[in-house]
């Protein structure tokens, strides 16, 4: 997937509508509670929300309610290197949507980078469409995330979230 607009062959679609923003739709064969709860849940998420080749989730907390925490760390196999991700939820629809501060960091502070994310969910028949908006701080940093293959890991990511919510978790 790149950025203009193409889809890639699972099913993640990727636009850029502004300078700063990306927006991620793909719809899963599963009920919007199912879809909520599986990517807001912790022990959920731990399913299905892989970490990069070579590292391992050392810990997972979100609470999906305004003011609520996410927190998502993973560690390095190979080397003594943590990679974070946190942010604070600022709105709340539960099955409809859910907008949160994201700040991604590695080791102690050298931060990767910040944005804003909006996840919508609607009812597609007896699936789900969601739609993640991701703005960010700068057109440079949007670049950067588009560049650094977020589409192959997050459809990768999806790929398991699509087998969790199969088993109907």
């Amino acid at each position: 997937m790149n950025a203009t607009g193409t889809t890639s062959p699972r099913g993640l679609q990727i636009s850029t509508p502004t300078d700063t923003t990306i927006v991620l739709t793909r719809t899963f064969d599963a009920p919007r509670r199912l879809v909520w709860e599986a990517m807001f849940t912790p022990d959920k998420m731990r399913r299905w929300m892989l970490p990069p080749p070579g590292w391992t989730v050392t810990s997972c907390e979100c609470d999906a309610r305004v003011g609520g925490k996410l927190s998502v760390a993973w560690k390095s196999d190979e080397a003594d290197q943590v990679m974070t991700l946190r942010g604070e939820f600022t709105a709340v629809a539960p099955h409809e949507h859910a907008v949160h501060t994201e700040t991604m960091a590695l080791g102690s502070g050298q931060m990767i980078g910040s944005l804003v994310e909006r996840h919508e969910f609607a009812d597609k028949g007896e699936a789900t469409a969601m739609s993640i908006t991701q703005t960010y701080n700068s057109k440079e940093d949007r670049d950067g995330a588009l560049a650094s293959g977020m589409d192959q890991g997050m459809e990768a990511c999806y790929q398991m979230l699509e087998a969790l919510l199969r088993e109907r978790a």
